[in-house]
């Protein structure tokens, strides 16, 4: 008798086909977030800066590894503020499909992170989709106040998700940054020339 349950048996015996689905599953997902940043890149006008706020969009997605052991692919654009003469990078817009531990599913999401120089950045600016976006968020907005971050889109993958619903979802969020100036001189300590 065997000292591997059935599980790993199981594995072990359909290793090539699992391999061969996640390939699929990597190109796949590689090509719907490019596909969304193509759109959002074609049907949004440049430049993406509003006053003192900029946001640059990547050409591509990149990979990552995530705890599941799949390449999950992701964009990062990032938000900048002008101060002084330069842009400097505030936060990052994380957009992609990723696992989520909580769910133990892999997820479309669009998540804030700040840069470490501001903590209170993700109170401020979730202060600003509150007021602007308000009750017509997105599913699955959410302030994550121990991880300073925001989560302002969480899809699960499936047939309803489609590069339409991402794009919409990416071009909601990014109106709403453009327009959250106040808050981010708030948060990086500009005070405007008088």
């Amino acid at each position: 008798m065997s000292n591997l349950s059935e599980v790993t048996i199981l594995i072990s015996q359909r290793a090539g086909e699992i391999e061969r689905a996640r390939d699929v599953f990597r190109d796949e997902t590689r090509q719907f977030v490019n596909s969304t940043l193509g759109k959002i890149r074609r049907d949004l006008s440049e430049p993406w800066t509003l006053g003192r706020l900029r946001i640059d969009i990547p050409k591509e997605s990149e990979s990552e590894g995530t705890p599941a052991g799949l390449d999950s692919p992701f964009a990062c654009c990032q938000l900048r503020f002008r101060k002084e003469a330069t842009f400097r990078q505030v936060a990052d817009i994380r957009l992609g499909i990723d696992f989520e531990q909580s769910a133990a599913a892999f997820l479309w999401q669009v998540v804030l992170l700040p840069s470490s120089k501001y903590p209170r950045l993700d109170d401020l600016l979730w202060n600003h989709w509150q007021t602007t976006v308000g009750n017509a968020s997105l599913p699955g907005s959410a302030h994550q106040a121990k991880s300073n971050t925001i989560l302002f889109a969480q899809r699960p993958v499936g047939a309803e998700l489609t590069v339409n619903v991402a794009f919409n979802d990416m071009k909601i969020v990014l109106e709403a940054l453009l327009k959250a100036g106040p808050a981010v001189a708030e948060s990086v300590g500009f005070e405007p020339e008088v």
